[in-house]
């Protein structure tokens, strides 16, 4: 009993990261969200779709490339709305941390080492556990290599069995990360055994087979290389930018990055770890979109390379006289008021009188711990010897909890809800339309939503979409809104190609939202402000005037 306890209180600490964003943070409903919803409703209701029939555009080629991964998130938010897709988001979420933890003790036989590690990647990606499909690839992936590794360190080919369905699964989830299931596989060759890479070879040939399972083909195989390495869409899509080093996030990449390259050139370790661990942070360093997959699966190998760690080589017992205890005892005594001390700050910075509830009974709980860690400090002379630290359990659940909402907090990206700005601006309209007699330009970030409502738009967020290499039209859609937006294509010019009933557009677009206040040809509607964070946001629908 004792140690199922102690299990479940271990799990309880890993997921405190991905529990506190889920809970306390509403869920960022971006337009990658709108849209997965709106085509796993479409799939359900009217079957798999080959030509686009979300947008005003023709005959657009479409590989629903996520279709699964829609459906899953339809299903969440038609039963439970937004409880539903955050409970999808930590279901997930905590599987993925799970398995990041059993890897970690499988390499390195070190439950310290496993716990904390995890713990760490854990309050690091929570912010990114978002319902997006990188969710399902990302443990897709990462049970891959775990098999891989059981694989390789047992010989026993009953671990090879399951990848030939992960990779059907990969392939109907994320098609657009398929590919990178062989190239995870590819560094496990690197060893010295004839029938290992027989095995191996002859798995991934099943697996290459089993991605024919999919609606799409061929097309869905090879979708990745129609759709990425573009400049346009490096150039234009947040998520294909390089980590910056200014930003939280950046930094902590940064330092991740660091200490992998650090401690492989102190340690030696296979050299499947080195090729895992380099390919993926090169990736990272090229597109933060890869910075999910690095923290899940670059890092595990660390974990082997810290196996012999232990607490009493820096804790030692009191009765070692060569060793006296009162200088790691004084270093963790500030480590713990220097957290304590951090957490009360950052709150204030943005005023406590601000903070919803959550976070204003985590600040009384964060100076009642400080003061609780002087105690025991004074009696009991440590915290994390092993005949105290099962008794200190609940002391470092709340910690974590703690620490885990104050990253939360810096971690969270803090623009103002899309959502919030463009559903009272499209609900006024279907107040006197219906939404088949709608065409409707909108921004990137508006068209899922509007598809949500059954409103056809001009683009949405599927940048990769919208490029003549998918589309199979002659013209760039995604050049000429990018082209629109920034003033390059005359805005006269732009509308009057298309015969647009109503123009969803914010202040956030300038030059577009002053060239079509200042028209006469164009007459407002409609016209709200949104309050957000930051800054307040003005919303316009405008309509072509008719002449009498």
């Amino acid at each position: 009993m004792s140690k199922i306890f102690s299990s479940v209180i271990q799990v309880a600490f890993l997921l405190t990261g991905v529990a506190c964003v889920q809970l306390i943070f509403k869920l960022p409903e971006e337009s990658d969200t709108n849209f997965i919803i709106n085509l796993g409703r479409y799939i359900l209701e009217h079957g798999f779709p080959h030509v686009d029939p979300f947008t005003i555009h023709d005959g657009i080629q479409l590989v629903a490339q996520q279709w699964l991964s829609g459906i899953i998130f339809w299903e969440a938010w038609q039963i439970f709305g937004v409880a539903g897709l955050k409970l999808t988001d930590f279901i997930f979420g905590a599987l993925l941390i799970i398995l990041h933890w059993r890897l970690c003790f499988f390499v390195s036989g070190n439950k310290i080492v496993a716990l904390v590690l995890s713990f760490a990647v854990g309050l690091i990606t929570a912010t990114s556990i978002v319902p997006r499909p990188q969710i399902f690839s990302t443990l897709i992936l990462l049970a891959e290599v775990s098999l891989l590794e059981k694989f390789t360190r047992t010989g026993d080919a009953k671990f090879l069995i399951p990848l030939p369905p992960l990779s059907a699964l990969l392939i109907n989830f994320h098609a657009a990360m398929w590919l990178m299931f062989f190239v995870l596989a590819a560094p496990f060759f690197f060893v010295k055994d004839t029938r290992h890479a027989k095995f191996l070879f002859g798995t991934l040939a099943a697996s290459f087979l089993f991605g024919f399972a999919n609606p799409y083909g061929v097309d869905a195989m090879t979708y990745v290389l129609k759709s990425y390495g573009v400049d346009i869409i490096n150039s234009h899509v947040s998520e294909m930018f390089a980590p910056s080093a200014q930003t939280v996030g950046g930094k902590i990449f940064y330092a991740a990055e660091a200490l992998i390259i650090f401690t492989f050139a102190r340690v030696k370790l296979p050299w499947r770890y080195i090729l895992l661990s380099g390919g993926l942070t090169f990736l990272a360093l090229l597109h933060q979109r890869n910075l999910l997959l690095f923290y899940f699966v670059a890092t595990f190998p660390l974990a082997c390379a810290w196996q012999n760690f232990s607490v009493e080589k820096i804790f030692p017992r009191r009765d070692d006289e060569n060793f006296p205890n009162r200088v790691p005892m004084t270093i963790l005594f500030f480590m713990l008021t220097f957290v304590n001390t951090a957490i009360v700050t950052l709150i204030l910075q943005d005023g406590l009188a601000e903070l919803n509830t959550p976070l204003k009974i985590l600040f009384v709980v964060a100076t009642l711990l400080l003061l609780y860690n002087l105690l025991v400090f004074k009696r009991e002379g440590r915290l994390l010897h092993a005949a105290i630290l099962p008794r200190k359990n609940f002391s470092l659940l709340v910690t974590a909890l703690i620490v885990c909402a104050i990253f939360s907090v810096t971690l969270a990206d803090r623009k103002d809800d899309t959502d919030e700005i463009l559903t009272p601006a499209i609900e006024f309209i279907l107040q006197s339309e219906r939404p088949e007699n709608i065409s409707l330009w909108i921004g990137q970030g508006g068209g899922g939503l509007a598809g949500r409502f059954g409103i056809k738009y001009y683009i949405d967020s599927r940048s990769e979409v919208f490029l003549p290499t998918n589309s199979g039209l002659k013209k760039n859609i995604l050049a000429e809104y990018l082209d629109l937006i920034s003033g390059k294509l005359y805005y006269a010019e732009f509308f009057s190609r298309y015969n647009f009933t109503h123009i969803i557009i914010a202040d956030d677009m300038p030059l577009l939202f002053n060239a079509l206040s200042r028209d006469e040809n164009f007459k407002v509607i409609y016209e709200r402000k949104h309050v957000g964070e930051k800054k307040t946001v003005t919303c316009k629908i405008f309509v072509p005037k008719v002449e009498d």
